[in-house]
């Protein structure tokens, strides 16, 4: 089974130093460690390969040798969610009827303070929605992409999971090594298999 990650890689190690102008989600596998390429601030390194941590801009900066693989989110601003927008968030708090998230990007945007959405058991997936646990879909402290359905009542926003390209996208374990997908409703890390709600990664249009 293909998953999350594949075939959705950046290029960046193609090129040789400067900005790449590319864009990434969090969780997407941007290019494998060498001798020459290193991954540096908004990145994580797993099983050497280099992965976004942030939904921002991806930029390549010369130091010395080596190649360093950087992601920059938006700039900071006003933006707020709408009907529409895809946004970043961290799980709050799961329960079996729905995940409190706080969303901390809009687009590539980062938000200068949080804002407060729930993803409610029936928006998690668009299929099978009486099956769904919560539990086995997100885990507190887990980033997800979502999209807005409606600004609910005291300025929390209505969140939807449900289509192949929303879900988590960065999460750890309970020994905090960090998670990668392995299909559409689990992900691995060194040491165990967990259960999520898994995102498949798209590269955002430039």
């Amino acid at each position: 089974m293909t998953t999350a990650n594949e075939g959705h890689k950046a290029t960046v190690c193609r090129m040789n130093g400067g900005n790449a102008h590319l864009l990434c989600v969090p969780g997407q596998r941007l290019c494998k460690v060498t001798s020459s390429h290193v991954g540096g601030e908004g990145t994580y390194t797993f099983n050497k390969y280099i992965y976004s941590s942030l939904m921002g801009r991806v930029v390549t900066e010369p130091q010395r040798d080596l190649h360093v693989v950087k992601v920059l989110s938006g700039q900071q601003g006003t933006v707020m969610p709408e009907a529409g927008s895809i946004v970043t968030c961290r799980v709050l708090r799961v329960n079996p009827v729905q995940a409190t998230v706080s969303i901390i990007c809009v687009g590539p945007n980062k938000l200068h303070t949080p804002v407060s959405g729930t993803v409610r058991k029936q928006n998690v997936r668009d299929h099978q929605i009486d099956t769904v646990e919560m539990y086995n879909c997100f885990r507190p402290d887990d980033i997800i992409l979502a999209v807005v359905i409606s600004l609910g009542d005291l300025r929390n926003y209505e969140l939807s999971t449900a289509g192949s390209e929303f879900g988590v996208v960065t999460a750890y374990c309970e020994e905090g090594h960090p998670l990668v997908p392995a299909s559409w409703t689990t992900m691995k890390c060194k040491c165990r298999i967990e259960k999520r709600k898994v995102a498949k990664v798209m590269p955002p249009k430039s």
